[in-house]
């Protein structure tokens, strides 16, 4: 798996925000929906579960931002793009509802107080959500992407903030995605186009957490 590169992150660590994505107990917990119908998933994304939590301790020793953006649709989905066959087929497993084990996040990666929660119904956390807004609000310049799927919230959400005039970094080994060749070509091949892919001892060194 190709690694992040290992260029200097520099982040002016009161305009940074680190923003989470879709780390709930459908898609990483061990008992999850995805655990459930994806051999190997549990082993495959350990590793970057574990690196997320030393970002989140840096970014909370830092006394950055923290965003936790969470994955959620109404009892009966009645809010999903029927044209999308993801969405559709969430619909057709019953998953990912307001109220539900499913969607409340991660114990290990969970929101503390002070930190913010965005709740998205589509792809990019930007999307439908007040998240453009939140940053705004406390002057934000540049957003820091941790995520699963890497080519599908991280990546979606990354080219969004991008196209909103963000700066955007993207902690490549904090992401995880279903094979190993989605990953790859997400994190050397799209998301180095709209940002920088970095590692989180990167990211910890520039937050001056070492």
């Amino acid at each position: 798996m190709p690694e992040p590169r290992q260029d200097v992150l520099k982040l002016d660590v009161v305009r940074t925000a680190l923003i989470l994505l879709d780390y709930q107990n459908y898609s990483v917990h061990p008992e999850g929906y995805w655990a459930s119908v994806t051999p190997g998933l549990v082993e495959r994304i350990a590793g970057a579960l574990a690196r997320t939590a030393v970002a989140l301790a840096a970014a909370r020793e830092a006394r950055m931002c923290v965003i936790h953006v969470q994955n959620a649709w109404r009892p009966g989905h009645p809010d999903i793009n029927w044209h999308a066959p993801w969405q559709r087929d969430a619909k057709a497993a019953g998953r990912s509802t307001e109220g539900s084990w499913g969607v409340e996040f991660f114990e290990p990666l969970a929101p503390i107080d002070g930190e913010l929660v965005v709740r998205k119904r589509a792809v990019s956390g930007f999307a439908g959500t007040d998240l453009d807004r939140l940053l705004r609000v406390r002057d934000v310049s540049a957003v820091v992407i941790a995520g699963v799927i890497t080519n599908f919230a991280a990546e979606g959400t990354a080219r969004d903030a991008s196209d909103r005039g963000l700066r955007v970094a993207v902690l490549g080994d904090c992401c995880e995605s279903i094979t190993d060749e989605m990953h790859a070509f997400a994190v050397t091949q799209v998301l180095p186009l709209i940002g920088e892919v970095v590692g989180v001892r990167d990211f910890a060194r520039a937050v001056g957490q070492r």
